[in-house]
């Protein structure tokens, strides 16, 4: 099955912000940006910095390689870092984890094991998204029961799948190259439960880092209600349909906040949190230029 050419994307994108737009006041929403506390602005991006650790540590732990080929961790920091400019440009959302497992892979010659260990890392991700929101839910407000049904759908999905990988039973070409990596892990379950962890502390510094961007402009939210939004809306996002997740994000949130939190904070909100992630890819550009012979171990 053939994915959505980029371009239509990007139009699905478009049409979605315009409406948002059209039917939202813009005056509103710059006056709550331009309202936004500066505190919060630099916690959230420091917050996103925290994530990025992350990533590379997470990265560290699943990467089964050669102790010869095993690179420092800073090494791992920057092709991480990197990854975020092309997150920025790829329009599927996944060009940052394209980036550094394609290009480390390439550099070290472990492009299979590079590959699976990004891989598990972002299945891990999802799990942990689904494994909050189900936390989260009895202590929240009401929220549409199609967000409920979504994520029951999404999560018996994600088990599954994994469940696929586990045991995947192709044996030959690079599909059965990658498999019979991912198939490895089965013996490094340690591994596999620190880099889950590490998993769960990622998203609770993404869900936290949103908030730092609500409290900027002013939203007050409870805990429980921000713990079961920021799951549906990321797997909502996921599904691509839209370029990263434009458009689509805005209207999953204003869905899910219809009546707990005006819309033209929350719209000033995801506004300042895209500001947030350029800042990222800007950051991720510069390490990319003074980096872009790639880097090998000494």
């Amino acid at each position: 099955m053939k994915s959505i050419p980029w371009f239509i994307k990007l139009i699905i994108s478009a049409l979605l912000i315009t409406l948002i737009l059209w039917k939202f006041p813009v005056s509103e929403i710059i006056a709550n940006l331009q309202k936004a506390n500066p505190g919060w602005v630099l916690l959230a991006f420091l917050l996103g910095e925290l994530i990025i650790l992350n990533q590379a540590f997470r990265w560290s732990y699943l990467l089964i390689v050669p102790r010869e080929q095993k690179p420092k961790f800073g090494v791992l920091l920057k092709y991480t870092a990197a990854g975020y400019f092309f997150n920025l440009l790829a329009p599927g959302g996944v060009g940052g984890d394209a980036y550094r497992s394609v290009a480390f892979g390439r550099t070290h010659n472990v492009i299979a094991g590079s590959v699976a260990s990004v891989f598990v890392a972002r299945m891990f991700g999802l799990l942990a998204l689904c494994l909050l929101f189900w936390l989260a839910l009895p202590y929240s407000e009401t929220i549409p029961k199609q967000a409920i049904w979504f994520m029951i759908a999404a999560t018996l999905l994600l088990m599954i799948f994994c469940l696929c990988l586990a045991f995947n039973p192709f044996k030959k070409g690079k599909l059965g190259t990658l498999a019979e990596k991912l198939r490895d892990y089965r013996k490094y379950p340690l591994r596999l439960l620190v880099a889950m962890l590490g998993s769960i502390l990622m998203q609770v510094l993404v869900i936290l880092m949103q908030l730092a961007v609500f409290k900027a402009v002013g939203i007050s939210i409870s805990w429980g209600l921000l713990f079961v939004i920021m799951p549906v809306t990321t797997l909502i996002t996921a599904i691509p349909v839209s370029f990263n997740g434009i458009g689509v994000r805005e209207w999953s949130l204003l869905s899910l906040t219809a009546y707990t939190i005006h819309s033209e904070q929350m719209l000033a909100a995801l506004f300042l949190g895209y500001a947030i992630v350029i800042l990222q890819a800007i950051q991720g550009g510069i390490i990319y230029n003074f980096n872009h012979v790639p880097i090998r171990k000494e």
